[in-house]
């Protein structure tokens, strides 16, 4: 069951979801600056980091049908709408950056979510995935969005990219201060960052990992012990979803 679109509004609203898009933003914005002239689409609730991105040539907020939506952006012509995980209303190719936010670790079906990523893409596009960690507090604490569905490690991660034709180019990890609500606490959000950074870089709330289109996919599924494996390029990529 997917977390309700409502519970997202509200924590993005209060000082604790503040500060975590605050963070999270800051390291997308160092990633993919301001996405000048890039058609970036976000899927699961990725409205809060989109705004980020103030010179992309198109922006969409997407969002799986069992969780709802909101109009976004405000005060513009709405680029925000329900879709299936599995086909997006979107041709071949069209897209240059994809940004999940709380859309994996729910998703009933990760592979072929990221396969259908893997389709919207250009053949140099790449994808952020934001997840919770499985070994940071936000996913133990239940009570923030991030503590919703499967966090994960960042090996598992890694493999379902590698799994849906995917290179991962780079990570890095979030929230190193404590889901909790004290102002103090909050105001102090970045030092904590800094020092989680430099001494636990490996027990951030969230892991941060982009990987790009990988147009070169491996001949067969199975891989026999002792076999070298053996990579082509993808001859055909997969064919637009006909839709009624």
């Amino acid at each position: 069951m997917r977390t309700d679109i409502l519970d997202f509004h509200e924590f993005y609203g209060s000082p604790l979801g503040g500060a975590a898009r605050e963070i999270i933003a800051g390291r997308l914005s160092e990633i993919w600056g301001d996405g000048e002239g890039l058609a970036i689409a976000g899927f699961g609730y990725a409205n809060p980091y989109l705004q980020v991105f103030t010179g992309a040539a198109a922006r969409f907020a997407f969002a799986p049908g069992a969780q709802g939506v909101i109009r976004w952006p405000q005060g513009a012509a709405n680029a925000a709408g329900l879709v299936s995980e599995h086909h997006w209303p979107l041709p071949d190719a069209s897209l240059d950056r994809v940004l999940i936010v709380h859309g994996l670790e729910e998703a009933p079906q990760p592979q072929k979510l990221m396969r259908e990523v893997w389709r919207v893409l250009k053949d140099d596009g790449r994808v952020i995935i934001v997840a919770a960690h499985r070994r940071g507090l936000w996913s133990m604490i239940d009570t923030t969005p991030f503590a919703a569905g499967r966090p994960y490690l960042k090996r598992r991660l890694e493999g379902l990219l590698r799994d849906a034709i995917f290179r991962p180019r780079f990570w890095d990890s979030a929230l190193f201060f404590p889901p909790f609500r004290s102002g103090l606490l909050l105001r102090a959000a970045r030092a904590w960052e800094r020092a989680g950074a430099r001494l636990w870089p490996g027990l951030g709330g969230v892991l941060m990992l982009e990987a790009e289109k990988d147009m070169m996919a491996p001949v067969g599924l199975v891989r026999r012990e002792g076999a070298k494996a053996v990579r082509r390029p993808a001859i055909a990529a997969p064919q637009p979803v006909q839709r009624s």
